[in-house]
This record gives structure tokens, C-alpha cells and sequence, in this order.
């Protein structure tokens, strides 16, 4: 009995021996990283290693879990067959993430055979935020479609608006899961914004009055307000204190614009906060640039990183390179050139937000070179007809002269399309002006010269004029609030959003009202106006 037992006890032995031996399942090691943006990978859980010890041979308890999976549904925007992704409107899903377009991996190729319009279904996991499993389509309402009926409002949602919940997305009232603080009702669309000028949104397709680029779509919570009380924020439409109907206003939400400002891939951490996107430039150069809920530019204090090489199935095939600091002006980016890359090339990418921060791996394909976003040069634009919907409209005075912009009367766009640039006397071609300064201290001295202007103006009865320095401090206000935001406290960051985009507003009112000539009207806008070019200047402690 004694031989059998010390027999049995030798075949227990050499049998743990060749398990800690035998080869991990194909894909990536993915020891110590509890999170992994994975490219195209399965998500499917490598077998845990065969404990150290045999006391931990009872009942499974010590191994992990299989994540927990969810059912997915959205609409396709775009297919990239080259890249292996699919852009989706996706709904919400509760437990794993709020409604939003992104772009995301498949496990199969045979899902990339879908079609911009589909409705599809997919399974998705926890801890995993790019990858669509077992992609399917089917019947049913487009993700974000507008109602049949064009005066129906969107149904209302809840969501929360303490800082930490702002992806909670509820169908029915309630509280927030970890403040406790109740769910605020909003109206969840989707409209159509600048890719990077954010103050401008308007509800359909269209072009960029900034740079000229394609409006891009995002995730906005839809609500009325007035003309000359944008304070008022309402849930329906209704009549404002000066007997005015209420306008549409849009707000942007936490994770409602996934869309690449570099053309390049964009990801999700699993954290809901950073965002990442990863390019590839000449001379093969890997760049990745972060963000935050908001998509906004975010500092990489702290971070650190190291990029692998990888082969098609994702397997390190190179020695992992520690990623630098770039020279980006918004210092949010990491970055190492590459020399020797061909393309098609892939890697792997681990990376930390603090130093006592989990490290997490995002994989990224490049069949081709990233390239940035084009916008249209400054061109002519010729006259259109009063009422083009959305159309910058260029009136010629009688006798000649510089024409004047038509006010916008189209009560669906956030504020209304205006001119960019002064227009040249000469026929109705537009003449660029010159570059904005760079820095903070600079911008912030254009901004008061152009306040200034917009205010001899007015003394001076001069109302047809006064469109031109207003339109110029927007201009200036969007690019401090686009490139100089890490500039600002982070607890301030809010506040400098709402008085761009209150300054926004106010500038293309002025505009419409200084071309009626309706002084009566540009008074209480002035003073909006003014209002907001103080908060910026307090914001960055010029005042």
C-alpha cells in the first residue's frame, strides 16, 4: 500500500512538472495586465498557470473569473477593411458603456462584410472596451435616427452629472450609483460638430465654418434655450421672456466623440477617463496622443510607456522601445520613431498613467501611414439664394461695396453659419486673414484688442462693422480653448468651455443683428458678450 501511495504522489509530481511546461494558448502573455485593449484578438481568458503550491489546487477559487458579457447594438457608420474596425453608433449598455460612436475592432474578418447602415448585434466583455465578438445584423430603428415625426422629441434619459459618473446613462429616473446624488433628465441625439473647434454643433451634416473641414457626428444631450438668456436651459420647446421662441442648444456628453483628430486609431483605457489615439507617421514615427472623457488634450504627467513590434497575430517580435514625450504644443502626446518599419505595421503598446498605476496593452495595425484630417483651403465663395439652408449667403450692397453676411435664420443650427474671414471688396472672394498668434500671453492680448474694437464700434453707431472684430475674438477664444487648455486649472476647466461657448453664441448673434442694423438688439448681446470675454480673462488671470 505504501509503494502504490508514494507511486501515485511521484505521478502527481512530474504531472505539475510538465504543466508549468506547456506552451501558453497562441496570442499575447498578458501576466500582470488586468485590462487589454485588444486588436482583433479574442478575448477568450489564456488558462491560468498551474499553482506554486498544492494547497492551492482546491476548488478554483483563487483563478479569475471569465469576464462578464454583454449584449451589444448600434448602427455602422464606416467599415475599414484594411484596418480590421468598424465605427458604430452604438446604444447604451448598462455595466459596460453609455451610448457613443467609436470605432472598434472584430475578432473575425467575415464581420467586417456589414455595410455603413446596418443595425447590428455583437457579444462584448468586460474590461474590454474595442472589441465587437460575434458581430450580426439585425432588424430594428437606426441608433440615434431622428423621430418620423419631425416635431417629436427624443425620449429622455438620466444621466449623472457628478464629477467621476458622468457615463452614467439610465432609460428611467434613479440615482447615481456611487454619489448617490439623483439622475438628472436629459434628451440624448446625435448632431454634427467641428472636429477640432468643439463650440460648434449643429443637428445635420454639413461643412466647418472654421477650417472648411466635414462636420463629424457626435453625442449631445439636446436642450431650448433663448436668444438673450442663455442661462435658460429647458427640456421642451416654449416661449422666452421677450416673447421669442426658445432655440435648440446642444452640450456636448462624457465620451460622446470618439473621433480621431490625427487620423489615426482611437481607444478607450478601462478606467472610462483616458482616451488614446495612435498614429503612424513619416519617417515611421509612432505617436500617440490622450485625451480625456471629453476628448479633450490631456498633460502626460506621469505617464510612461514602451511600444513592441508585433506580428500579425499579435506576438511581440521585437524588443520592447521606451516611448518619449513629444513636442506637441498641448504636451499630451508620447512618441518614438521607428526606424527600419514596414508597412503594413502593427504594435503593441504598454503604458501607465502614474507610476503606481496597472500597465495597459493597446495593439495597433497600420496598413498605410496616418494622415491628418484635411481641411478645405480659403477659397472663393460664390452667392447663394436667400433661404440655402445652412449656406453662407453673401449680399452685394447696392452700388457696390463689401458685402455683408445674411443673418442666419436656420433655427437648427447651434448659432448659425458666418464667415471666417473679412471679405475682400472686390466681387464676393474672401481674403484670409492673418495667422493668430501661439502662445497663451499673446492670444489673450488679441482677445481684449478685438473686445475693444467690437466696442468703438458700437459707440461709434458703426453696427454693419461690428460683425468683424466679434466673429475674430470667437476665432481667438476657440483656439485658446483648443490648443492653450492645459493652460488652465483643471477645476476651471468647465467654466472656460462655458464662456467660449457663450462668447460663441453671442458673436454670431451680433453678426445677424449688427447686419439689420438693430442696435436695440446688439445691447443686451454686447453685454453677453462682454461678459464671457471677462470670464476667460479671470479664467486665465489677465483680469
Amino acid at each position: 500500500m505504501a509503494l502504490l501511495i508514494s507511486s501515485a504522489i511521484l505521478a502527481l509530481g512530474w504531472w505539475l512538472r510538465q504543466s508549468r511546461k506547456t506552451p501558453a494558448p497562441a496570442g499575447r502573455d498578458v501576466t500582470g495586465v488586468e485590462a487589454r485593449q485588444s486588436a482583433g484578438t479574442s478575448l477568450t481568458p489564456a488558462q491560468p498557470a498551474v499553482p506554486e503550491s498544492n494547497s492551492s489546487l482546491k476548488p478554483s477559487a483563487a483563478q479569475p473569473s471569465e469576464p462578464k458579457e454583454h449584449s451589444f447594438r448600434g448602427t455602422v457608420e464606416k467599415v475599414d477593411a484594411n484596418a480590421r474596425t468598424l465605427t458604430i453608433n452604438g446604444e447604451n449598455v448598462p455595466g459596460w458603456m453609455a451610448a457613443m460612436t467609436m470605432t472598434y475592432r472584430v475578432d473575425k474578418d467575415e464581420s467586417l462584410r456589414v455595410k455603413a447602415g446596418d443595425r447590428i448585434i455583437a457579444k462584448v466583455y468586460d474590461g474590454d472596451f474595442s472589441t465587437l465578438h460575434e458581430v450580426r445584423t439585425a432588424a430594428g430603428p437606426t441608433a440615434g435616427a431622428k423621430p418620423a415625426n419631425a416635431n417629436e422629441l427624443p425620449p429622455l434619459s438620466w444621466v449623472c452629472t457628478t464629477p467621476g459618473e458622468e457615463g452614467v446613462l439610465e432609460d428611467k429616473p434613479g440615482k447615481c450609483p456611487q454619489s448617490g446624488v439623483p439622475l438628472v433628465p436629459v434628451r440624448i441625439v446625435t448632431a454634427y460638430s467641428c472636429l477640432k473647434f468643439q463650440s460648434f454643433i449643429q443637428d445635420k451634416p454639413g461643412v466647418c465654418p472654421v477650417d472648411r473641414s466635414e462636420l463629424v457626428p457626435i453625442t449631445v444631450s439636446l436642450y431650448f434655450t433663448c436668444g438673450n438668456d442663455s442661462n435658460v436651459r429647458e427640456l421642451y420647446p416654449g416661449t422666452c421672456a421677450d416673447g421669442s421662441n426658445r432655440i435648440k442648444g446642444y452640450e456636448r456628453r462624457s465620451h460622446g466623440d470618439h473621433n480621431p483628430r490625427h487620423g489615426g486609431q482611437f481607444f478607450m483605457a478601462d478606467d472610462n477617463w483616458h482616451h488614446l489615439e495612435g498614429t503612424f507617421v513619416r519617417p515611421n514615427v509612432f505617436r500617440v496622443y490622450f485625451y480625456d472623457d471629453f476628448t479633450r488634450p490631456l498633460a502626460i504627467a506621469g505617464f510612461a510607456g514602451t511600444v513592441t513590434t508585433t506580428d500579425s497575430d499579435g506576438r511581440d517580435i521585437g524588443a520592447p522601445i521606451t516611448i518619449r514625450p513629444g513636442r506637441t504644443k498641448d504636451r499630451n502626446t508620447l512618441e518614438m520613431r521607428l526606424p527600419g518599419t514596414t508597412l503594413p505595421a502593427s504594435f503593441a503598446l504598454r503604458v501607465k498613467f502614474k507610476a503606481d498605476d496597472k500597465e495597459r496593452v493597446f495593439d495597433f495595425t497600420f496598413p498605410d501611414y496616418s494622415k491628418e484630417p484635411a481641411a478645405a483651403p480659403p477659397a472663393a465663395v460664390a452667392a447663394q439664394p436667400a433661404g440655402t439652408p445652412n449656406a453662407l449667403v453673401v449680399r452685394t450692397p447696392a452700388g457696390g461695396g463689401t458685402p455683408a453676411p445674411s443673418p442666419q435664420t436656420n433655427g437648427n443650427v447651434t448659432g448659425g453659419s458666418v464667415p471666417i474671414y473679412p471679405f475682400t471688396a472686390a466681387g464676393n472672394s474672401i481674403a484670409p486673414e492673418e495667422a493668430l498668434p501661439t502662445t497663451t500671453a499673446e492670444l489673450l492680448a488679441e482677445l481684449a484688442k478685438r473686445a475693444q474694437s467690437v466696442k468703438t464700434l458700437l459707440e461709434q453707431g458703426n453696427l454693419s462693422a461690428v460683425w468683424y472684430p466679434a466673429i475674430g475674438a470667437k476665432d481667438v477664444a476657440l483656439t485658446l480653448e483648443q490648443n492653450h487648455m492645459n493652460d488652465v486649472p483643471e477645476a476651471r476647466r468647465a467654466d472656460m468651455a462655458s464662456a467660449v461657448k457663450r462668447l460663441t453664441l453671442a458673436a454670431w448673434q451680433i453678426d445677424a443683428a449688427g447686419d439689420l442694423g438693430n442696435r436695440e438688439r446688439l445691447l443686451p448681446l454686447y453685454r453677453d458678450f462682454s461678459a464671457a470675454i471677462a470670464d476667460i480673462q479671470t479664467i486665465y488671470g489677465t483680469r
